[in-house]
């Protein structure tokens, strides 16, 4: 069911699973993205954030790499064009034809969307994202998103939307550990 809401089309909500990456200033970008996914979404569920090796391209430089899973009510093509102004923001080149090979501030590419927050993964090529999915242990990377531990166990990032600006992190033992709920009506 679609409903209209100005220049955006809105779906009854739909959750999304996204996978994440960032091999440029990584431990600067990736908090900045959820930030902004969770102030755009409300509220994201993250997996663990792992260190890998770059695939597909010639790079020295190492991925960290998480799964971020959403509600909204947005069509599919909406959500992508908010997670690639995103990417704009922090700094990628969108515009440049080889930036799928080249290093990056951000990668945020929509892995499986479902009506209900159950996700099997079978869409996901990439084994570390396919690990996670599985919730395997894995050595989380630590990071911190506005002084607030991030990155060593699945957590929910809450965007305040009272302030506008605080962002409250829950940490859990599974990736869907809590409940995601959009702010938005509808």
């Amino acid at each position: 069911m679609r409903l209209s809401l100005g220049s955006f089309s809105r779906v009854t909500g739909m959750w999304y699973l996204c996978g994440l990456g960032s091999n440029i200033a990584p431990e600067q970008n990736l908090p900045r993205a959820v930030a902004r996914l969770a102030s755009r979404f409300g509220a994201v569920a993250l997996s663990p954030v792992i260190r890998t090796l770059p695939q597909g391209m010639a790079s020295d430089h190492p991925f960290l790499n998480a799964l971020a899973v959403f509600e909204s009510d947005l069509a599919r093509a909406e959500v992508k064009t908010l997670l690639n102004a995103l990417e704009t923001e922090l700094g990628r080149d969108r515009a440049d034809p080889l930036s799928s090979i080249r290093d990056r501030p951000i990668d945020v590419d929509i892995l499986q969307i479902h009506s209900v927050p159950v996700f099997d993964g079978e869409n996901v090529t990439e084994d570390y994202f396919r690990q996670l999915l599985r919730g395997d242990p894995v050595a989380g990377v630590a990071l911190l998103l506005d002084g607030q531990p991030l990155g060593q166990a699945p957590a929910t990032v809450h965007w305040n939307q009272g302030t506008g600006h605080e962002v409250i992190v829950q940490q859990g033992k599974n990736l869907l550990d809590h409940t995601v709920k959009s702010p938005l009506p509808g």
